[in-house]
């Protein structure tokens, strides 16, 4: 019953997908990551599933395929979670998405998307330099009996690969970019800590409007309709909801 259940979800994303057989490619994944019981990448998936080794280099080809719409993926996964989870932590009646950035050491140091990255921690137990990738991803809490779970909705690497020597986006740029490439058109907070809390570069990328909540080790952002009669006043804090108050 739970595997019918897990199939009925998958088919969903069906229409992401240009061809059955890089459906089927993608759920054969999907099944491997939801068995595996390690973290060894494509490796891991066929052990769990037992598959034949020439199936390697065929997952491999799969996550380059262009046959596989990345953002349309990632519309129909945030629309399916929404949709089905009626366990969405809402506080005054809006989601709250929480965002972080993941730094992942790793020895090969020829791989695609690793660099030298600096960590900013104010733990003593983290080298200040690794080697590894640079990733952000954004999660909606959700209820998990007496606690609370952060649903994975996307995650990019945004450090090391460089497309165009013109680009000159910073990681706060990119995160804001991820949060409008879910597709949500209802309104919701976002919490992240320190590091996001630039109001102004906030207010002048992002195409809604936004308010911040700033403390010592956490922003929270709200998100709303724009206004058409009034600017966007940036920089604001906004406690309870209703209420604004200059920062």
């Amino acid at each position: 019953m739970l595997w019918n259940h897990w199939w009925t979800l998958v088919c969903q994303l069906r229409s992401a997908c240009a061809r059955q057989r890089t459906f089927l490619w993608m759920a054969l994944c999907l099944a491997g990551m939801t068995t595996r019981k390690e973290l060894l990448g494509v490796t891991s998936t066929v052990r769990a599933l037992g598959l034949e080794p020439a199936c390697y280099d065929r997952l491999l080809d799969f996550f380059h395929s262009p046959a596989l719409d990345l953002s349309k993926l990632t519309h129909i996964w945030c629309a399916l979670v929404f949709r089905l989870n009626t366990g969405i932590l809402r506080v005054n009646g809006r989601a709250v998405l929480v965002g972080d950035g993941l730094k992942v050491a790793k020895a090969g140091r020829k791989m695609p998307g690793v660099k030298k990255l600096h960590q900013q921690s104010e733990s003593s137990t983290k080298p200040e330099f690794i080697f590894g990738l640079s990733c952000q991803a954004v999660a909606v809490l959700t209820q998990a009996l007496a606690s609370v779970f952060a649903l994975p909705l996307a995650c990019r690497i945004h450090e090391g690969t460089v497309f165009s020597n013109r680009d000159k986006r910073t990681l706060l740029d990119k995160m804001i970019l991820l949060l409008d490439s879910l597709g949500l058109s209802a309104p919701f907070y976002f919490v992240a800590d320190a590091y996001y809390a630039n109001g102004r570069r906030f207010a002048a990328c992002w195409t809604r409007e936004t308010t911040s909540s700033r403390g010592s080790r956490a922003t929270a952002w709200l998100t709303s309709r724009p206004h058409p009669s009034r600017p966007i006043d940036r920089g604001f804090a906004e406690d309870p909801p209703s209420t604004e108050t200059r920062s």
